[in-house]
């Protein structure tokens, strides 16, 4: 008998998530089927029965298994018992691993997202990379499942990662295999009157976090606006991109899913609406993925904040994980999500309002002007009427965050200026 586990829309590997699905109805095969299934089990008869030598009959049909998921899309694999345990435990935040989330993208072993302040991300590792071996041994034959085995293990061990980039040559990646506490969330208070806050992944609990720090912070300050940074979030649970979307709605659709061209669920703001009406900024890059692409969706869409950085990774499917007798599971792509505004992002991504890309672009020589301080001779100002001067803003390392700040800044400033007709009158 198999159950139902939980809804996710994450890819699978060192972190994996889940959300709630009831699978509505069993579908029968049809006379084409039972004449396929019948070749299937003459097969698996005369290999077992005349191979060259004696085969592992698990080993077989679990490959049978793998080999007919592999032929639907990326996301549906079977989880091996030891894998799906791992699941049930990585939605709690903690696990044991390099602290990576990686998908089979065209074929390739490719990495969503490191996760932030892991290993994994401390090797170098980016969104997009492909991983063409795993301690020397070729990841083209692999499954998903099996890629994510090769690279679990015992923690303080390490595993060798062969990463292809474009236009690069293949270089080795050593990376230490460690317990990954992942806090999916953190806050701060920054230039006095906004709040950051990086949402690593969506766990049990993320959004109530969430709504707890925002609270301390805007107890004992002035709240101009904040910045809500999903960058290389790899996604999480459902419900919680659902409730984190509801902290800053009153209104409207968050998310809705179809399967087989008909809609199946349909989740809308509650009016909960916790947070006020400040300015919001949404920082999102190629590791913002599935989870994350749906609250940058909802709250863009929504007209609620405005989404800055890159292309996102663009995972637009929602799938369901389900027990099965061995105690493995069946995680199996549902359907396909849609933003507010009725557009999937399935292979396409989240585009930002203002694109800005990570790093600092270098400028061009600036010329040097002279200023009337230069000039000889020139009138000093005069004591107590000199205008204030400027402050300077501390340059930061995190230029995405940066800009984010500077546009927050002059969102209060415009909406401090009275408007011109009104100054004439």
């Amino acid at each position: 008998m198999t159950r139902p586990f939980r809804w996710f829309i994450g890819s699978i590997l060192a972190v994996m998530t889940a959300s709630v699905f009831t699978p509505t109805s069993t579908l029968a095969l049809s006379e084409k089927g039972f004449q396929k299934l019948h070749v299937f089990t003459s097969i698996l008869h005369y290999v077992e029965e005349n191979y060259v030598e004696g085969v592992d009959e698990e080993k077989i049909l679990d490959g049978a298994i793998e080999g007919m998921l592999e032929a639907l899309d990326p996301h549906t694999v079977y989880l091996s018992p030891d894998i799906y345990r791992e699941l049930r435990v990585d939605t709690r935040g903690s696990f044991d691993g390099i602290g990576i989330e990686v998908t089979i993208r065209d074929k390739v072993l490719t990495v969503v997202s490191p996760i932030k302040g892991s290993p994994a991300e401390r090797a170098g590792l980016h969104s997009g990379d492909h991983i063409v071996r795993i301690d020397g041994k070729s990841t083209e034959s692999m499954s998903l499942s099996e890629s994510v085995k090769a690279m679990r293990g015992k923690r303080g061990s390490t595993v060798r990662l062969t990463i292809q980039r474009p236009d690069a040559k293949p270089f080795d990646v050593s990376v230490a295999r460690q317990v990954i506490h992942v806090p999916s969330v953190k806050a701060e208070l920054v230039d006095e009157h906004y709040i950051y806050a990086s949402i690593s992944s969506f766990q049990d609990g993320t959004s109530k976090t969430l709504e707890r720090e925002i609270e301390k912070l805007a107890k004992k300050n002035t709240i101009q606006g904040m910045i809500l940074d999903l960058r290389r979030n790899p996604g999480g649970l459902l419900d919680e991109a659902v409730s984190m979307s509801d902290l800053f709605l009153t209104e409207g659709v968050i998310v809705t899913s179809e399967s087989r061209g008909k809609e199946i669920d349909r989740r809308e703001a509650e009016n909960s609406g916790a947070e006020p009406n400040y300015p919001l900024m949404v920082l999102v890059d190629g590791g913002s993925a599935s989870a994350s692409e749906i609250v940058a969706g909802a709250l863009k869409d929504n007209q609620r904040a405005v989404v800055l950085g890159i292309q996102t990774f663009g995972k637009g499917s929602v799938q369901t994980v389900i027990d099965l007798d061995d105690g493995g599971g069946l995680k199996l792509t549902i359907a396909r999500y849609y933003t507010p505004s009725g557009r999937s992002i399935q292979a396409e991504g989240i585009a930002p309002d203002i694109v800005v890309p990570a790093a600092r672009p270098e400028a061009p020589e600036a010329k040097t002007r002279p200023r009337e301080k230069d000039l000889v001779g020139h009138l000093e100002p005069e004591q107590g009427k000199s205008v204030a001067s400027v402050a300077v803003a501390t340059v930061s390392e995190d230029y995405q965050k940066e800009v984010a700040l500077d546009y927050l800044k002059s969102w209060s400033i415009f909406g401090k200026r009275p408007d011109a007709r009104e100054e004439k009158q």
